[in-house]
């Protein structure tokens, strides 16, 4: 499975350790869209064409083979994570995040497409709700250069 990560679930950040025993590898990826500091000064990226939400049907979503490429927004740039684990993982990361398919969450897990070394790249992400809050800095790299150190691990919740 493939996830492209943004925040403090890339490969040396603070939260990192919820996934790193499923990462096989992982990569330079960009995609489009809108970043913005939230309060707690944790990223959440707002993508405009997002159509694609995760399921509970976790099989299915595990195998994901297409997805979109977005093209509005500006440059946001992470990581995309080849994930090798159990089926539970997925379910595991959509609690971390706070995502529960059909009910009200925290963040979405939606598919796209993200550009790498090797091409279009196909994979899940997990995206703030509705429209970017006006009242939350934008931003196009996580951790931006004014946060002088990095958040404690992260606790659900604003």
């Amino acid at each position: 499975m493939h996830l492209f990560v943004y925040g403090s679930l890339k490969i040396g950040e603070c939260n990192d350790h919820v996934l790193k025993k499923w990462v096989r590898e992982f990569r330079v990826a960009r995609t489009r869209g809108e970043m913005r500091l939230r309060p707690d000064n944790y990223p959440a990226l707002f993508l405009q064409e997002a159509e694609i939400l995760g399921t509970e049907d976790y099989a299915t979503d595990f195998r994901l083979s297409t997805a979109p490429e977005l093209t509005e927004g500006h440059e946001i740039e992470g990581q995309l994570l080849v994930l090798q684990g159990p089926l539970e993982m997925l379910r595991a990361l959509d609690d971390f995040e706070g995502y529960f398919p059909g009910r009200p969450s925290e963040y979405l897990r939606v598919a796209l497409s993200v550009r790498t070394e090797l091409g279009l790249e196909p994979c899940w992400t997990y995206t703030g709700v509705g429209a970017p809050r006006t009242d939350w800095e934008p931003i196009g790299f996580w951790p931006p250069p004014h946060l002088n150190m990095k958040p404690e691990p992260y606790h659900h919740g604003l």
